[in-house]
Protein backbone atom coordinates (compact mmCIF):
# COMPACT_ATOMS: atom_id res chain seq x y z
CA UNK A 1 0.00 0.00 0.00
CA UNK A 2 1.12 3.39 -0.67
CA UNK A 3 1.61 6.61 1.28
CA UNK A 4 -0.69 8.49 -1.14
CA UNK A 5 -3.93 6.16 -0.10
CA UNK A 6 -2.53 6.57 3.58
CA UNK A 7 -3.37 10.46 3.55
CA UNK A 8 -6.87 9.98 2.54
CA UNK A 9 -8.25 9.54 6.21
CA UNK A 10 -6.28 11.87 8.19
CA UNK A 11 -7.34 14.90 5.25
CA UNK A 12 -11.12 13.28 6.37
CA UNK A 13 -10.38 13.59 10.00
CA UNK A 14 -8.36 16.98 9.69
CA UNK A 15 -11.14 18.39 8.27
CA UNK A 16 -13.91 17.20 10.31
CA UNK A 17 -12.10 18.88 13.35
CA UNK A 18 -11.14 21.97 11.51
CA UNK A 19 -14.94 22.55 10.39
CA UNK A 20 -16.04 22.58 14.37
CA UNK A 21 -13.65 24.63 15.38
CA UNK A 22 -13.89 28.32 16.64
CA UNK A 23 -12.22 30.94 14.06
CA UNK A 24 -9.21 32.48 16.31
CA UNK A 25 -5.94 31.02 14.49
CA UNK A 26 -4.52 29.92 17.44
CA UNK A 27 -7.27 28.32 19.00
CA UNK A 28 -7.96 26.82 15.46
CA UNK A 29 -4.40 25.23 15.07
CA UNK A 30 -4.79 23.79 19.16
CA UNK A 31 -7.35 21.82 18.51
CA UNK A 32 -6.74 20.70 15.19
CA UNK A 33 -3.64 19.43 16.65
CA UNK A 34 -5.73 17.39 19.72
CA UNK A 35 -8.04 16.15 16.72
CA UNK A 36 -5.19 15.30 14.66
CA UNK A 37 -3.79 13.10 17.36
CA UNK A 38 -7.05 11.11 18.50
CA UNK A 39 -7.76 10.90 15.19
CA UNK A 40 -4.49 8.22 14.51
CA UNK A 41 -5.34 7.24 17.83
CA UNK A 42 -7.93 6.01 16.72
CA UNK A 43 -6.65 4.68 13.14
CA UNK A 44 -3.75 2.78 15.46
CA UNK A 45 -1.19 2.98 12.99
CA UNK A 46 1.41 0.32 14.06
CA UNK A 47 2.33 -3.43 13.64
CA UNK A 48 -1.03 -4.75 14.34
CA UNK A 49 -2.64 -2.93 11.29
CA UNK A 50 -1.22 -4.76 8.11
CA UNK A 51 -3.17 -2.37 6.22
CA UNK A 52 -2.21 0.80 7.16
CA UNK A 53 1.48 -0.14 6.95
CA UNK A 54 1.42 -1.84 3.81
CA UNK A 55 2.85 -5.69 4.89
CA UNK A 56 3.47 -7.53 1.24
CA UNK A 57 2.48 -11.37 0.55
CA UNK A 58 3.86 -14.02 -1.36
CA UNK A 59 2.60 -13.88 -4.82
CA UNK A 60 4.41 -17.30 -6.13
CA UNK A 61 2.65 -20.75 -5.05
CA UNK A 62 4.84 -22.48 -2.41
CA UNK A 63 6.93 -25.42 -3.49
CA UNK A 64 7.57 -27.09 -0.64
CA UNK A 65 10.55 -27.71 1.76
CA UNK A 66 14.07 -27.95 0.72
CA UNK A 67 15.94 -30.57 1.65
CA UNK A 68 19.31 -30.90 2.91
CA UNK A 69 21.89 -33.22 2.15
CA UNK A 70 23.08 -35.32 5.42
CA UNK A 71 27.17 -34.23 5.91
CA UNK A 72 27.63 -37.60 8.14
CA UNK A 73 27.71 -39.62 4.83
CA UNK A 74 31.29 -39.31 2.94
CA UNK A 75 30.62 -39.01 -0.76
CA UNK A 76 31.36 -41.85 -3.27
CA UNK A 77 32.46 -39.94 -5.78
CA UNK A 78 31.47 -42.39 -8.80
CA UNK A 79 31.18 -42.33 -12.16
CA UNK A 80 33.62 -41.24 -14.80
CA UNK A 81 36.73 -39.32 -14.85
CA UNK A 82 38.17 -39.61 -17.68
CA UNK A 83 36.27 -38.81 -20.92
CA UNK A 84 36.95 -39.92 -24.24
CA UNK A 85 40.18 -39.12 -26.01
CA UNK A 86 41.66 -37.62 -22.50
CA UNK A 87 44.96 -38.05 -22.07
CA UNK A 88 46.27 -40.78 -19.18
CA UNK A 89 49.26 -42.02 -18.07
CA UNK A 90 49.88 -45.49 -16.22
CA UNK A 91 47.87 -45.82 -12.57
CA UNK A 92 45.25 -42.72 -13.74
CA UNK A 93 41.35 -43.71 -13.00
CA UNK A 94 39.33 -43.71 -15.66
CA UNK A 95 36.02 -45.08 -13.98
CA UNK A 96 34.63 -45.62 -10.46
CA UNK A 97 31.92 -47.67 -9.97
CA UNK A 98 29.75 -50.12 -8.23
CA UNK A 99 29.75 -53.33 -9.81
CA UNK A 100 30.70 -54.26 -13.82
CA UNK A 101 29.01 -51.55 -16.03
CA UNK A 102 31.79 -51.02 -17.49
CA UNK A 103 34.98 -53.50 -18.16
CA UNK A 104 38.46 -53.14 -18.74
CA UNK A 105 39.35 -53.72 -22.24
CA UNK A 106 42.54 -52.90 -24.35
CA UNK A 107 45.35 -51.51 -21.72
CA UNK A 108 43.33 -51.29 -18.72
CA UNK A 109 42.92 -52.63 -15.84
CA UNK A 110 39.86 -53.29 -12.82
CA UNK A 111 40.82 -52.75 -9.07
CA UNK A 112 38.99 -54.80 -6.26
CA UNK A 113 36.78 -52.41 -5.93
CA UNK A 114 35.97 -52.31 -9.31
CA UNK A 115 37.97 -49.04 -10.63
CA UNK A 116 38.98 -49.62 -14.37
CA UNK A 117 42.99 -47.27 -14.59
CA UNK A 118 45.06 -47.02 -17.12
CA UNK A 119 47.91 -49.32 -17.81
CA UNK A 120 49.81 -47.48 -20.35
CA UNK A 121 50.13 -43.35 -21.64
CA UNK A 122 48.01 -43.50 -24.55
CA UNK A 123 44.11 -41.93 -25.17
CA UNK A 124 40.78 -43.13 -23.79
CA UNK A 125 38.22 -44.83 -25.71
CA UNK A 126 34.91 -46.20 -24.97
CA UNK A 127 33.56 -48.96 -27.06
CA UNK A 128 31.75 -52.38 -27.54
CA UNK A 129 33.22 -55.57 -28.59
CA UNK A 130 31.02 -58.43 -29.57
CA UNK A 131 33.19 -60.72 -30.29
CA UNK A 132 33.99 -60.71 -26.60
CA UNK A 133 30.40 -59.97 -25.65
CA UNK A 134 27.25 -58.76 -26.89
CA UNK A 135 26.46 -56.86 -24.44
CA UNK A 136 29.25 -55.84 -22.34
CA UNK A 137 30.51 -52.42 -22.45
CA UNK A 138 34.47 -51.81 -22.49
CA UNK A 139 36.91 -49.22 -21.89
CA UNK A 140 40.33 -49.09 -23.58
CA UNK A 141 43.74 -46.87 -23.92
CA UNK A 142 45.10 -46.59 -27.55
CA UNK A 143 48.81 -45.28 -28.23
CA UNK A 144 47.46 -43.14 -31.36
CA UNK A 145 44.51 -40.78 -30.86
CA UNK A 146 43.28 -41.54 -34.28
CA UNK A 147 42.82 -45.36 -33.24
CA UNK A 148 39.76 -47.08 -32.89
CA UNK A 149 38.96 -50.10 -30.31
CA UNK A 150 38.31 -53.37 -31.05
CA UNK A 151 40.71 -54.03 -33.15
CA UNK A 152 40.23 -56.24 -36.57
CA UNK A 153 40.66 -59.55 -35.59
CA UNK A 154 44.30 -61.36 -36.11
CA UNK A 155 46.09 -57.30 -36.47
CA UNK A 156 49.55 -57.27 -34.49
CA UNK A 157 49.34 -56.08 -31.17
CA UNK A 158 50.57 -52.74 -30.46
CA UNK A 159 53.00 -52.78 -27.43
CA UNK A 160 55.20 -49.40 -26.32
CA UNK A 161 56.19 -50.39 -22.87
CA UNK A 162 56.34 -46.81 -22.01
CA UNK A 163 59.90 -47.21 -23.78
CA UNK A 164 61.72 -44.76 -26.70
CA UNK A 165 63.74 -46.41 -29.38
CA UNK A 166 67.57 -44.85 -28.80
CA UNK A 167 70.86 -45.91 -30.33
CA UNK A 168 73.00 -47.16 -28.03
CA UNK A 169 76.89 -46.76 -28.73
CA UNK A 170 79.34 -49.77 -28.74
CA UNK A 171 81.74 -48.99 -25.43
CA UNK A 172 85.51 -48.64 -26.90
CA UNK A 173 87.15 -51.37 -26.22
CA UNK A 174 90.10 -50.93 -23.91
CA UNK A 175 93.41 -51.98 -24.84
CA UNK A 176 95.36 -54.92 -22.30
CA UNK A 177 98.57 -53.52 -23.17
CA UNK A 178 100.31 -49.82 -22.71
CA UNK A 179 101.97 -47.85 -24.70
CA UNK A 180 104.92 -49.22 -23.03
CA UNK A 181 103.78 -53.03 -23.31
CA UNK A 182 102.92 -53.37 -19.75
CA UNK A 183 99.74 -54.89 -19.09
CA UNK A 184 97.12 -52.00 -17.21
CA UNK A 185 95.50 -53.98 -15.36
CA UNK A 186 96.82 -56.82 -12.41
CA UNK A 187 95.02 -59.28 -10.54
CA UNK A 188 96.18 -60.51 -7.03
CA UNK A 189 94.19 -63.70 -5.95
CA UNK A 190 94.14 -64.33 -2.15
CA UNK A 191 95.83 -66.72 -0.40
CA UNK A 192 95.54 -70.64 -0.31
CA UNK A 193 94.53 -73.27 -2.22
CA UNK A 194 90.98 -71.76 -3.05
CA UNK A 195 91.54 -67.81 -2.30
CA UNK A 196 88.09 -66.08 -2.09
CA UNK A 197 86.85 -63.92 -4.34
CA UNK A 198 86.98 -61.00 -1.62
CA UNK A 199 90.68 -61.48 -1.24
CA UNK A 200 91.33 -60.19 -4.81
CA UNK A 201 92.60 -56.91 -5.51
CA UNK A 202 92.77 -55.19 -9.28
CA UNK A 203 95.62 -53.07 -9.51
CA UNK A 204 95.58 -50.73 -12.16
CA UNK A 205 98.41 -48.96 -13.83
CA UNK A 206 99.02 -45.13 -12.78
CA UNK A 207 98.71 -42.64 -15.42
CA UNK A 208 101.47 -39.92 -14.27
CA UNK A 209 103.93 -42.24 -16.39
CA UNK A 210 105.56 -43.34 -13.30
CA UNK A 211 105.15 -47.59 -14.31
CA UNK A 212 103.52 -48.15 -10.57
CA UNK A 213 100.06 -49.96 -10.28
CA UNK A 214 97.92 -48.54 -7.52
CA UNK A 215 94.30 -49.67 -6.65
CA UNK A 216 91.74 -47.56 -7.88
CA UNK A 217 90.04 -44.90 -4.85
CA UNK A 218 86.09 -46.96 -4.87
CA UNK A 219 88.03 -50.16 -4.75
CA UNK A 220 89.73 -49.42 -0.94
CA UNK A 221 86.61 -49.35 0.60
CA UNK A 222 85.84 -52.67 -0.33
CA UNK A 223 88.69 -53.88 1.00
CA UNK A 224 87.46 -53.10 4.75
CA UNK A 225 85.11 -54.69 6.62
CA UNK A 226 82.88 -51.79 7.83
CA UNK A 227 80.15 -52.14 10.00
CA UNK A 228 77.18 -50.06 11.44
CA UNK A 229 77.21 -49.87 15.31
CA UNK A 230 73.76 -49.17 14.92
CA UNK A 231 71.40 -51.09 12.81
CA UNK A 232 68.25 -50.22 13.97
CA UNK A 233 67.99 -51.95 17.11
CA UNK A 234 69.88 -54.41 19.29
CA UNK A 235 67.99 -57.40 18.31
CA UNK A 236 69.21 -56.65 14.25
CA UNK A 237 72.98 -55.90 15.91
CA UNK A 238 72.56 -59.39 17.48
CA UNK A 239 71.13 -60.87 14.39
CA UNK A 240 74.10 -59.51 11.94
CA UNK A 241 76.21 -60.62 14.85
CA UNK A 242 75.14 -64.12 14.58
CA UNK A 243 75.38 -64.02 10.76
CA UNK A 244 78.56 -62.68 10.75
CA UNK A 245 80.40 -65.82 13.41
CA UNK A 246 78.58 -68.05 11.35
CA UNK A 247 80.22 -67.12 8.17
CA UNK A 248 83.55 -67.38 9.98
CA UNK A 249 83.28 -70.77 11.68
CA UNK A 250 82.04 -71.80 7.49
CA UNK A 251 85.03 -70.25 6.89
CA UNK A 252 87.32 -72.20 9.09
CA UNK A 253 85.71 -75.38 8.73
CA UNK A 254 86.20 -74.85 4.68
CA UNK A 255 90.21 -74.23 5.78
CA UNK A 256 90.15 -77.46 8.29
CA UNK A 257 88.53 -79.64 5.98
CA UNK A 258 90.82 -79.02 2.86
CA UNK A 259 93.98 -79.49 4.77
CA UNK A 260 92.67 -82.86 6.39
CA UNK A 261 92.46 -83.52 2.74
CA UNK A 262 95.65 -82.87 1.59
CA UNK A 263 96.98 -84.18 4.58
CA UNK A 264 94.96 -87.64 3.58
CA UNK A 265 96.53 -87.41 0.24
CA UNK A 266 99.89 -87.69 1.44
CA UNK A 267 99.39 -90.49 3.99
CA UNK A 268 98.30 -92.09 1.10
CA UNK A 269 100.78 -91.56 -1.04
CA UNK A 270 103.52 -92.65 1.48
CA UNK A 271 101.00 -96.38 2.31
CA UNK A 272 100.76 -96.69 -1.79
CA UNK A 273 104.73 -96.33 -2.22
CA UNK A 274 105.15 -99.15 0.80
CA UNK A 275 103.06 -101.32 -0.37
CA UNK A 276 104.85 -101.54 -4.33
CA UNK A 277 108.26 -102.05 -2.21
CA UNK A 278 107.06 -104.67 -0.32
CA UNK A 279 105.19 -106.19 -3.35
CA UNK A 280 108.59 -105.73 -5.23
CA UNK A 281 110.38 -107.60 -2.34
CA UNK A 282 107.86 -110.48 -2.46
CA UNK A 283 108.19 -110.63 -6.46
CA UNK A 284 111.61 -110.85 -6.37
CA UNK A 285 112.02 -113.52 -3.48
CA UNK A 286 109.55 -115.85 -5.60
CA UNK A 287 112.02 -115.32 -8.87
CA UNK A 288 115.03 -115.85 -6.92
CA UNK A 289 113.56 -119.37 -4.82
CA UNK A 290 112.28 -120.38 -8.58
CA UNK A 291 115.75 -120.02 -9.75
CA UNK A 292 117.19 -121.91 -7.35
CA UNK A 293 114.70 -125.12 -7.38
CA UNK A 294 115.48 -125.34 -10.85
CA UNK A 295 119.36 -125.55 -10.77
CA UNK A 296 118.48 -128.51 -7.85
CA UNK A 297 116.77 -130.43 -10.45
CA UNK A 298 119.32 -129.78 -13.12
CA UNK A 299 121.79 -131.41 -11.03
CA UNK A 300 120.09 -134.25 -9.33
CA UNK A 301 119.50 -135.44 -13.76
CA UNK A 302 123.31 -134.55 -14.40
CA UNK A 303 124.81 -137.03 -11.74
CA UNK A 304 122.45 -139.89 -12.36
CA UNK A 305 124.32 -140.68 -15.47
CA UNK A 306 127.02 -143.26 -16.22
CA UNK A 307 130.29 -142.32 -14.35
CA UNK A 308 132.41 -143.58 -17.17
CA UNK A 309 130.13 -141.36 -20.22
CA UNK A 310 131.12 -137.90 -19.63
CA UNK A 311 131.96 -137.72 -15.80
CA UNK A 312 135.04 -135.51 -15.84
CA UNK A 313 132.33 -133.00 -17.67
CA UNK A 314 129.48 -133.44 -15.33
CA UNK A 315 131.87 -132.97 -12.15
CA UNK A 316 133.07 -129.36 -13.59
CA UNK A 317 129.45 -128.14 -14.90
CA UNK A 318 128.37 -129.51 -10.95
CA UNK A 319 131.23 -127.34 -9.39
CA UNK A 320 130.59 -124.44 -11.34
CA UNK A 321 126.71 -125.03 -10.51
CA UNK A 322 127.87 -125.17 -6.98
CA UNK A 323 129.97 -121.99 -6.93
CA UNK A 324 127.18 -120.61 -8.26
CA UNK A 325 124.43 -121.62 -5.87
CA UNK A 326 126.48 -120.40 -3.19
CA UNK A 327 126.93 -117.21 -4.42
CA UNK A 328 123.43 -116.57 -5.09
CA UNK A 329 122.47 -117.36 -1.79
CA UNK A 330 124.75 -114.86 -0.22
CA UNK A 331 123.17 -112.44 -2.24
CA UNK A 332 120.07 -112.83 -1.31
CA UNK A 333 121.32 -112.99 2.58
CA UNK A 334 122.46 -109.41 1.50
CA UNK A 335 119.18 -108.51 -0.12
CA UNK A 336 116.59 -109.70 2.30
CA UNK A 337 118.81 -107.77 5.14
CA UNK A 338 118.60 -104.37 3.07
CA UNK A 339 115.16 -104.73 2.62
CA UNK A 340 114.17 -105.99 5.87
CA UNK A 341 116.35 -102.33 7.46
CA UNK A 342 114.79 -100.56 4.62
CA UNK A 343 111.27 -101.32 5.34
CA UNK A 344 111.87 -101.30 9.39
CA UNK A 345 113.23 -97.41 8.95
CA UNK A 346 110.12 -96.58 6.86
CA UNK A 347 108.07 -97.77 9.26
CA UNK A 348 109.49 -96.25 12.33
CA UNK A 349 109.15 -92.96 9.89
CA UNK A 350 105.92 -93.31 9.20
CA UNK A 351 105.29 -93.76 13.21
CA UNK A 352 106.74 -90.22 14.08
CA UNK A 353 105.47 -88.27 11.09
CA UNK A 354 101.65 -89.98 10.74
CA UNK A 355 99.20 -91.40 12.53
CA UNK A 356 99.25 -95.35 12.52
CA UNK A 357 97.12 -96.82 9.76
CA UNK A 358 93.29 -98.72 10.73
CA UNK A 359 93.40 -101.55 12.20
CA UNK A 360 92.31 -103.61 9.27
CA UNK A 361 94.80 -102.48 6.99
CA UNK A 362 98.15 -104.47 8.90
CA UNK A 363 101.50 -104.70 7.49
CA UNK A 364 102.11 -107.77 6.17
CA UNK A 365 105.29 -109.73 8.03
CA UNK A 366 108.24 -110.29 6.06
CA UNK A 367 108.96 -113.61 4.55
CA UNK A 368 110.68 -116.32 6.36
CA UNK A 369 114.33 -116.20 5.65
CA UNK A 370 115.13 -119.30 3.16
CA UNK A 371 117.46 -122.00 4.65
CA UNK A 372 120.75 -122.05 2.78
CA UNK A 373 121.23 -124.52 0.08
CA UNK A 374 123.82 -127.32 0.41
CA UNK A 375 126.46 -127.49 -1.88
CA UNK A 376 126.01 -130.15 -4.49
CA UNK A 377 128.41 -133.57 -3.05
CA UNK A 378 131.35 -133.99 -5.30
CA UNK A 379 131.62 -136.64 -8.34
CA UNK A 380 132.46 -140.37 -7.27
CA UNK A 381 135.48 -140.25 -9.77
CA UNK A 382 137.49 -137.12 -9.55
CA UNK A 383 139.54 -136.61 -12.42
CA UNK A 384 142.66 -136.19 -10.05
CA UNK A 385 142.31 -139.68 -8.16
CA UNK A 386 141.97 -140.70 -11.89
CA UNK A 387 145.44 -139.68 -12.76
Amino acid sequence: MRITQLQWPMAAAASSCISRAPSTPATVTAIAIWQLRDALGQLRIGASNAAVEGRRYATVKAQGAYKIRDSSTIPKKLGAKKSGDSYVIPGNIIYKQRGTIWFPGENCGMGRDHTIFSLVTGYVKYYRDPAKHPKRQYIGVVFDKADKLPYPPHAMRKRRLNMVAVPMAAPEPKPELSASGIPIEVVRQGEGRRPHPRDERVMRLRRDGSYAYAEENWRLGTLVRTEKRKMGSRRVAMRHRRRRAKAIALEMRAEREDYIARRKEALDAQRAARWRKIRAYKARQARLKAEGKGEGEGEGGGGGGEPNAGGEEGAKEGAAKGAEAKRSATEEDATKKSAAEEVKAEAQTEKKSAPAPPATETAAPPPPAAAPKESPPPPANPPDAKE
